[in-house]
């Protein structure tokens, strides 16, 4: 990893980063935001707004679109640049930020484990697209 261009690693961050903001915000505001809405009528709050909920979103997405980026160049030295690499990045991304919390969360009881299932079944493109879109921005520099 010598040859890292940090630029374009954080450009491609950035562009899977706004990508899966637009995802998470569908996901689990139009898909699961019924479930959330329950979890926390359940839990006996109030179903208020945060005005500054979408700044946490935001960073979680801005983590996730680096870690993603940080596999896929890693991942460039051992495998050859490209889409495939960069689905790679996106599973191995998707395993450590979508699946695992998630089970790590299924034995509480705020939400069913099928909703877990759920959430681990939705992540799975978007975070495999925002690999492919972060990689179409990365190149090497020049030696």
């Amino acid at each position: 990893m010598g040859n890292v261009n940090y630029g374009r690693l954080i450009a491609g961050a950035l562009l899977a980063a706004v990508f899966y903001f637009i995802a998470d915000g569908f996901i689990h505001g139009a898909l699961l935001g019924h479930y959330h809405m329950e979890a926390i009528s359940r839990a006996g709050y109030p179903l208020t707004a945060d005005n500054t909920s979408f700044i946490y979103f935001g960073l979680f997405d801005l983590g996730k679109g680096l870690v993603v980026m940080l596999i896929y160049v890693a991942a460039r030295v051992p495998c050859k640049p490209g889409p495939k690499t960069a689905v790679v990045a996106g599973l191995i991304a998707w395993l450590a930020i979508a699946v695992l919390p998630s089970i790590e969360w299924m034995p509480f009881p705020f939400y069913e484990k099928s909703f877990w299932v759920k959430v681990i079944a939705l992540e799975i493109l978007p975070m495999v697209v925002g690999a492919i879109l972060g990689a179409w921005i990365y190149k090497e520099r020049e030696s």
